[in-house]
């Protein structure tokens, strides 16, 4: 046998302090997310986001003070992907989108994910003129922003058009309303055959 053959494996290296820190912050907000999925905005708490996401009461409230500091982290968190990810992370002046691509990565990489069901959550208790309510619109109104003028861009319309952004307005809309019927009927299917008749139509716009 070699020497090579004989070394024991190499020690993993010690996660770092900041490292632990924000394993911690991601596993609250993704069960916070999933909680609002499960329960609802009025039926988070610490407790039940602790249990979900196998971290000390003490852990989670040194990363989130408050419960509202949680509920804001994990929307920022969610937001975030959206922001980085399909088709938003791609840069309008070099890759273009059909209207049939658009919807799918719309469906495919929002609006499909069970998480959205959060994201309304939240969204509609941003309605609320308090402090989370704020928060959370701070949050709302700069990705939306972003959002409406690089889709605008990607299927190749000019953002100072405003029938181009009603047209993206009613994708977005037509979405989500599908979403929110997603949540509640028992047929997998359905939403399939709801987006394919709806890239039907939009094809005539």
């Amino acid at each position: 046998m070699s020497d090579e053959a004989k070394s024991p494996p190499a020690a993993r290296p010690r996660r770092t302090q900041a490292e632990r820190s924000q394993e911690t912050r991601n596993k609250v907000c993704e069960a916070t997310l999933q909680a609002l999925v499960e329960v609802g905005y009025e039926q988070i708490s610490t407790t039940l986001i602790a249990q979900k996401a196998q971290v000390s009461r003490g852990a989670l409230t040194h990363q989130f003070p408050t419960r509202n500091d949680m509920l804001v982290a994990a929307f920022e968190k969610l937001v975030g992907e959206w922001r980085e990810g399909y088709p938003f992370g791609l840069d309008p002046d070099k890759e273009q989108l059909s209207v049939d691509e658009l919807i799918d990565a719309l469906w495919n990489n929002i609006f499909a994910d069970g998480r959205y069901i959060a994201a309304m959550e939240l969204m509609l208790a941003a309605r609320q003129d308090n402090e989370l309510g704020h928060a959370l619109r701070d949050i709302l109104v700069s990705w939306i922003r972003k959002r409406d003028r690089i889709t605008v861009r990607l299927v190749g319309g000019d953002v100072d058009d405003a029938e181009a952004d009603l047209k993206v307005q009613l994708h977005l809309s037509v979405l989500r309303g599908i979403a929110m019927h997603q949540s509640f009927d028992s047929d997998p299917q359905t939403a399939n055959k709801l987006i394919d008749l709806w890239k039907r139509i939009a094809r005539k716009a």
